[in-house]
């Protein structure tokens, strides 16, 4: 059984960072909320920053359903645990895994990968700050069905042709 997680400052981020940039995006919004009725241009930022909000918002209550903040891995299934608001642990077969998206899945560098499960309707997510994040995706393409593994591979080597060059 391999553990996966996140160091202290990546998981203060992931959990918390929404506690520190919402309140001081709430002030600004009302203090451009003070100054619209004696400036209208005033309302450009102010709606800005509504926007902002919510985009934030909608993004942090999106990883706190998705991303669990330790991965426990073994020859069969995943565990995932200690997801913000479920006290319960996920367990994902490789054998029920639908799709792997997103991050280095889908030939990026960087991002949240989301592993799907189409069995029983789970889905989780990582980012590459996970402690060896790496591995934890060999291990996943290892285990995968092989048109999956072929679909993010295809993926990685476009990823690795670079733009101006032609593929041999």
């Amino acid at each position: 059984m391999q553990v996966f997680t996140y160091s202290s400052f990546w998981r203060f981020v992931y959990r918390f960072g929404n506690l520190i940039i919402s309140p001081l995006l709430l002030l600004q919004i009302v203090s451009l909320a003070c100054w619209i009725d004696k400036n209208l241009i005033m309302l450009i930022p102010f709606v800005i920053s509504i926007l902002v909000f919510y985009y934030i918002n909608k993004k942090y209550f999106g990883f706190y359903k998705l991303v669990p903040y330790k991965i426990e891995s073994d020859d069969e299934k995943i565990i995932c645990s200690q997801l913000l608001f479920q006290k319960k642990s996920l367990v994902i077969l490789y054998k029920d895994i639908e799709s792997l998206t997103g991050g280095i899945f889908d030939g990026k560098y960087r991002g949240l990968m989301i592993v799907i499960d189409g069995k029983n309707k789970i889905s989780i997510g990582f980012f590459d700050k996970l402690t060896d994040a790496n591995k934890l995706v060999t291990i996943l393409l290892s285990k995968v069905n092989k048109n999956i593994y072929d679909d993010v591979i295809g993926k990685l080597e476009l990823l690795k042709i670079k733009p101006g060059t032609k593929k041999q």
